[in-house]
C-alpha cells in the first residue's frame, strides 16, 4: 500500500520526537524566542568588539597622555572623540569592555562554583551542616557590599596595591560577597531533589556522598546554574560600573565603563562633552539589558515545565 505525502510527514516526526533530546528541545525554544536571540547576536558581537577591535586601532598606547588633543569633538580621526587627557574614547571603550566583561565573567564563575558547591553539602547533609552553613550565607547576606568595598578599596589606597593586581582582588572580593545568594537558592533546590525516588535508588545502591552530588544532583540542577551564572553576569557589570564611578573599582590608566563614566560627573562635561560618557553608558545598558533577555530566554527554553510547541 502507497504511503501518502501526510504519512510520511507523520513518521519523520515521530522520528525526530524519538531522537530529540531534553537539550535538543531546550535549544529549539531557546531559538524561536526572538528577544533573547537579539541578547545573544548583541553578546557576541560586544565580545569581538572588545576583543578584537583594539587590535586594528592605531592608538595602542592608550595611557599615553595628549594635551593638546584633549576633549576634542568625535572627528574621522577620532571617531568617537578624545577624553580630558587626549585619548582615543573608542579604543579606550574596547580596551575598558575587556576589563568589564572579564570581572564580571570571571566573579560569576567564581560565586556559581563555591555557591553551588556549598548549596549542595548543606541542602544534601542537612542537619548541623545545613544549620551552620545557613548562619554562615545568613552573615554574608547581612553585609552591606558597597561600603565595605569602598572601605577595602581604600585600604588598597593606602597600601599602594598596583592598578593591575588590584583588578583580580576585585574579582575575589565581589565574589566572597555574592558567593551567599547562590549557595540558599541552589539549597533550597537540593533539598526538594533529595527527595525524589532515584535519589532513593542512590542510597539502596551505597554510592558515596560525593558521587551522589556530582553525577546526580548538580546535573539536574546545571542549567538552574547556567541560567543564573548568565543573570549575574549582568549584575556583576552592573557592580563594577559603580565602583569603578565612585573611584574605588578599576583605576586609571586602566580603562572600565564605570571609570569612563565617571568623566561625565562633572556638569561642564555632562552638558558639553557628552562623547565623554555617553558610549560607556550606552554599553553598560545595553550589555545588562541584552545579558538579561539572553537570561530570561534561556530559563524560560530551560524549563521543563514548558510544553514543547
Amino acid at each position: 500500500m502507497n504511503k501518502t505525502k501526510e504519512d510520511v510527514k507523520k513518521e519523520k516526526q515521530k522520528k525526530q520526537e524519538i531522537i530529540e533530546t531534553p537539550w535538543t528541545i531546550s535549544m529549539r525554544r531557546l531559538r524561536r524566542n526572538k528577544l533573547a536571540m537579539v541578547g545573544l547576536i548583541f553578546l557576541v558581537a560586544m565580545l569581538l568588539f572588545c576583543v578584537v577591535g583594539p587590535l586594528f586601532s592605531p592608538y595602542n598606547d592608550v595611557t599615553m597622555v595628549d594635551m593638546i588633543h584633549t576633549k576634542e569633538a568625535p572627528s574621522l580621526s577620532h571617531w568617537l572623540g578624545t577624553d580630558i587627557n587626549g585619548r582615543d574614547i573608542l579604543t579606550r571603550l574596547m580596551l575598558g569592555g575587556r576589563i568589564s566583561l572579564l570581572i564580571g565573567i570571571v566573579t560569576t564563575a567564581l560565586e556559581i562554583f563555591v555557591g553551588t558547591f556549598l548549596g549542595c553539602i548543606a541542602g544534601y547533609y542537612g542537619g548541623i551542616v545545613d544549620s551552620i552553613m545557613m548562619r554562615i550565607v545568613d552573615i554574608f547576606l547581612s553585609i552591606p557590599a558597597m561600603p565595605v568595598l569602598i572601605m577595602i578599596s581604600a585600604i588598597f589606597s593606602d597600601r599602594r596595591v598596583d592598578t593591575s593586581v588590584r583588578i583580580y582582588y576585585l574579582m575575589l572580593i565581589l565574589a566572597s560577597i555574592g558567593w551567599a545568594y547562590t549557595c540558599r537558592f541552589f539549597r533550597g533546590q537540593v533539598l526538594t531533589i533529595r527527595e525524589m525516588d532515584y535519589m532513593t535508588a542512590t542510597e539502596s545502591m551505597g554510592l558515596h556522598d560525593m558521587r551522589k552530588i556530582f553525577k546526580h544532583i548538580i546535573p539536574n540542577v546545571f542549567p538552574l546554574i547556567i541560567v543564573m551564572a548568565t543573570l549575574s553576569i549582568g549584575d556583576t557589570i552592573l557592580t563594577e560600573s559603580a565602583m569603578s564611578y565612585l573611584g574605588v573599582g578599576v583605576l586609571p590608566p586602566y580603562a572600565s565603563w564605570g571609570n569612563m563614566v565617571e568623566e561625565g560627573s562633572n556638569m561642564i562635561d555632562f552638558t558639553f562633552h557628552p562623547w565623554m560618557w555617553m558610549p560607556a553608558g550606552f554599553c553598560i545598558l545595553s550589555t545588562v539589558l541584552c545579558i538579561n533577555l539572553f537570561g530570561d530566554g534561556l530559563r524560560d527554553a530551560l524549563d521543563p515545565r514548558m510544553t514543547t510547541k
